[in-house]
């Protein structure tokens, strides 16, 4: 058995521009302060955070059980002995020699402790190991001076917008410059990605660069050349398509900037041309964009796989699901409206059945499409935006279930966007009643297996109102769906008994305390305990049984196995922590028991929460 923790380190250097520590040491420690181990547990990292002198670090060389590295994505992972399995607290720490964005290395590179983590363990039933996860981003002020004090790495992290509409200009060419008395610096350009994001790094040489360089080099500043400053006093200047465009002057600079500097640009009367995307359905959802069926020979990790109909995680769709993809206002010259079909097949590979149907808007949810700016004359606030929306109950639909793109000049449809939210209950929602379900048995002894039902989904667009020039804009695999409501599932057992309606079923039972086993549902525990257990869904991911009370949690094992099946359902008796602990020698006390079971459901955009079910009792 073996004791598993995974982690990833990044760095802030704006509050939406982040870097990977890739190929830093991450060191493991015992706690240095034990008489503080508490204290500083739940301290918030920021409080904890400093570096690490040589004298606490030799005072510490003893405690040291474990280092590794990160990968490229800034991931690591340790590996412990089982020795350490009742060890909760660990001083963590990583050192580091060079940062992104700056080939300088140092001599002796930098130890910085984080903090003491406490270590949850949760045993992984597949490998039977025990691990835990613990992720960190480094504020921005204490990495962008670590970069720029000790690395001599200073960056710029901006976005290129179209005044007032926060609309991305792609393709802009972004020149960083430092006004200086004698002559301006070029810090570095760097090109706007389709989010207008670009990112510019450089260094102090190149900013302090003097008619004496390399002998001496000075920041000067441009209103008063008898001054020096640490920082540059930075302004932009653009290029579009090789051409030289509307930017600003030394007049704009940024005095004396920090090693970070976050901005944001905007441009007025560029007009931003076409990307030349055509009308099209690509992905459903936002996180994790799962792209649809023509890029399956892509390679692409986030295609929903053909043989499962599932996201890549696993995970079915359920509720309401973004379609998503581009807009045009015309196709081939003429006014274009757009639509969804779909169709069920016989699981993720099998036949279709039936025919296409239109998706109408009794089938939709809301989803904004595109957005309308309008010119206010208000300097204060020049632009106005108005999101446009449709769906059942925004309208914009016809009764046939076509959506026509708003015609106007000051219209800007989504591009990579949502195109249409489609209610998934509509097409294979149900209930199915689990009234009089005993936990621990299986949900076959009142219905059938619940089972994932699978569609396809289509867009076409056409010229408004011309049937005739309707084509398919995008096709999906075929889709795994499950939305069926397990209705009157009993709850709290027989300590409190109630019912729930969900889209799975978790519920649990002592037998201990069941009227048939000598008690009343407050019947104490003394030396036994015998969790009945009932799970269902098709899409189960984690079940777990813990014990809450003195001396735990304490994992109750031997339930079945969960391995894509559509329930899991017996008794369990044993109690860990982690090693097996006797019911008889657990203190007299009042302990809680929680049964949760992971619903591996998305509307992708989120993945549906865990369901639980839970109940107490007394030890004596």
């Amino acid at each position: 058995m073996k004791y598993i923790i995974k982690g990833h380190l990044c760095g802030h250097l704006c509050d939406d521009c982040s870097e990977s520590l890739a190929g830093v040491e991450v060191l493991l420690y015992l706690p240095w302060q034990k008489e503080r181990i508490v204290e500083t547990t739940v301290a918030d990292t920021k409080e904890t955070f400093h570096l690490v002198e040589k004298e606490e670090k030799a005072a510490r060389k003893s405690l040291l059980i474990a280092t590794t590295k990160t990968d490229e994505n800034g991931d690591y992972q340790f590996t412990l002995d089982e020795k350490y399995g009742k060890t909760t607290s660990f001083d963590i720490d990583f050192v580091c020699g060079q940062v992104p964005g700056n080939k300088k290395s140092i001599k002796e590179p930098l130890q910085f402790h984080l903090t003491t983590i406490f270590a949850q363990w949760r045993l992984e039933r597949e490998t039977d190991n025990y691990y835990f996860q613990w992720r960190y981003c480094i504020a921005a002020k204490w990495w962008c001076h670590i970069r720029g004090h000790y690395f001599d790495a200073w960056v710029i992290c901006g976005h290129m917008y179209v005044c007032g509409t926060k609309t991305p200009i792609p393709g802009v060419k972004v020149t960083a410059w430092d006004a200086d008395f004698l002559t301006d610096d070029n810090l570095g350009s760097a090109v706007t990605d389709v989010n207008g994001h670009f990112r510019i790094d450089y260094t102090s040489r190149d900013f302090k660069q003097t008619f004496l360089s390399p002998w001496i080099n000075v920041e000067t500043d441009k209103g008063n050349p008898f001054t020096f400053q640490s920082g540059p006093d930075v302004y932009f200047k653009y290029e579009y398509n090789g051409s030289a465009i509307q930017g600003e002057t030394s007049a704009n600079r940024r005095k004396n900037v920090g090693y970070c500097l976050c901005v944001e640009l905007c441009l007025k009367e560029i007009i931003v041309p076409p990307t030349g995307i055509p009308a099209s359905f690509t992905k459903i959802g936002n996180n994790g964009n799962h792209f649809i069926n023509e890029l399956v020979a892509s390679g692409n990790p986030n295609v929903i796989a053909l043989a499962t109909g599932k996201t890549p995680a696993g995970q079915a769709f359920f509720s309401c699901i973004k379609l998503r993809g581009s807009l045009t206002q015309k196709l081939n010259g003429a006014a274009m409206e757009y639509s969804f079909d779909t169709i069920e097949t016989n699981g993720p590979g099998g036949p279709e059945i039936g025919v296409w149907k239109k998706v109408t808007a009794s089938q939709m949810c809301e989803a904004e499409i595109g957005t309308f700016f309008t010119f206010t004359g208000d300097p204060m606030n020049p632009i106005s935006i108005t999101p446009y929306k449709v769906g059942n109950v925004s309208g914009g639909v016809d009764g046939s279930g076509w959506i026509a793109v708003p015609q106007a000049s000051n219209f800007a449809p989504n591009i990579n966007g949502e195109l249409l939210s489609l209610n998934t209950d509509t097409l294979n929602g149900g209930i199915v009643n689990m009234a009089g379900l005993v936990q621990g048995q299986s949900t076959t002894t009142l219905a059938a297996l619940q089972q994932n039902r699978f569609f396809k989904i289509r867009m076409r667009k056409r010229a408004v109102g011309n049937a005739a020039s309707e084509v398919t804009a995008g096709v999906s695999n075929p889709v795994a769906m499950f939305n069926t409501i397990y209705q009157n599932v009993p709850q709290f057992g027989s300590w409190m008994p109630q019912t729930s309606n969900e889209r799975g079923v978790a519920c649990i039972d002592i037998q201990e305390m069941i009227g048939g086993g000598g008690g009343t549902g407050c019947t104490p525990i003394t030396d036994a305990l015998h969790v009945n257990y009932t799970a269902a869904n098709p899409n189960m991911g984690a079940v777990s049984l813990t014990l809450y009370g003195p001396g735990g949690p304490y994992s109750i094992q031997n339930i079945s196995p969960v391995n894509s099946v559509p329930e899991t359902f017996g008794t369990a008796t044993e109690l860990h922590n982690p090693a097996l602990v006797p019911v008889s020698t657990l203190d007299k006390c009042a302990y809680t028991v929680i049964f949760s079971v992971e619903l591996k459901l998305t509307n992708g955009e989120n993945q549906h929460g865990n369901i639980e079910d839970w109940l107490s009792f007394c030890k004596n």
